[in-house]
Parts: C-alpha cells; structure tokens; sequence
C-alpha cells in the first residue's frame, strides 16, 4: 500500500543466495565428477560409474540443480508470503517439499561417495582420487548450504534488500 513500508525481508536475500549456492555448487559437482578421467591399475580401467555411490553423487546432484531451480522460482515467484488464500499456500507448502527432497538426496549421496573411496584409490590414480575428492566437497558445501537455506528462509532478518514501497 502507498505510504506504508514493507517489513525488512532480509531473509528472502540470504535464503536466495544460499539457493543459488547450493544450485551451483551442486551442478558443479555433478559435472566435475562427470568429467573426472578414469584411472588405469594393472592394465583395467576404472572411472567414476565403477562406484555406484559416485554415479549416485552425479544424478543426485543434477537432481537438486533441477530442484533448486524449481524453488527459486517458487521463492521469487512469492511462494513465502504471508497470505491468508488457500491458493497461495500451495506453492509454500511445494518449497517445504522441495527442500526435504534436496536435502535427502545430497546427504545421502554425499554420505555414500565419502564412504566409497576411502582406501581405495592407489598411487596410480591420484588425479583420479583429488578430483573425486574436489567433487565430494562441493557436494558436501551445497549439503550445508541447502540445509541454512532451508533453516533462513523462516529466521527474520532485520534488514531489507528488495525495493520497498516508498512514501
């Protein structure tokens, strides 16, 4: 309404950052464990999709990169606010789902690549293993960055970035 200032929203700015981190971050998993060399030991090849944990990591990661994209739509599109149409909490409730979904499968595939390669990587294939290991930890900063995501979205903040109405 004109003349009335809106309440600060600095929640809805960080919970979009992290967002955008965590679909970054996982996309850039995704692809750097897709794109990592095999390794050769003893004359037999073996990459990535030898390890059904890692090629779990792959498809997980592209997954929640669909999935945050999804929920940043929501999130732009005013899934958050606070109205009282039973309309208008079906999107919100869709975020809810979408980030229980995200968090699901990037723990659980970050979990399972961290369990596969501990030992098992020779001094053959040390490229191999660092690049598995980059792409681990990528996928380990979108886990912690959907999971603040998910907690900031409800956190007040008291400041605002989106314009305001003003007087």
């Amino acid at each position: 309404m004109y003349g009335q200032r809106d309440a600060p929203n600095g929640s809805k700015a960080v919970s979009l950052l992290l967002r955008l981190s965590t679909l970054i971050l996982a996309l850039a998993s995704a692809v750097m464990m897709a794109t990592v060399d095999g390794c050769t030991v003893d004359g037999a090849p073996y990459g990535y999709r030898d390890y059904s944990a890692l090629v779990y990591l792959v498809w997980s990661n592209i997954a929640v990169a669909v999935l945050q994209a999804a929920a940043i739509y929501l999130q732009v599109s005013g899934a958050n606010d606070d109205d009282d149409e039973r309309s208008n909490q079906i999107p919100g409730v869709v975020l809810v789902v979408v980030d229980v979904l995200a968090q699901a499968l990037l723990y659980s595939s970050t979990g399972a690549a961290f369990a596969v390669l501990g030992a098992k990587v020779s001094v053959d294939c040390v490229l191999f293993g660092e690049e598995v290991g980059r792409s681990k930890l990528l996928s380990l900063g979108a886990s912690v960055s959907i999971g603040l995501a998910a907690v900031v979205k409800d956190v007040p903040l008291p400041f605002s970035v989106w314009p305001s109405s003003s007087d």
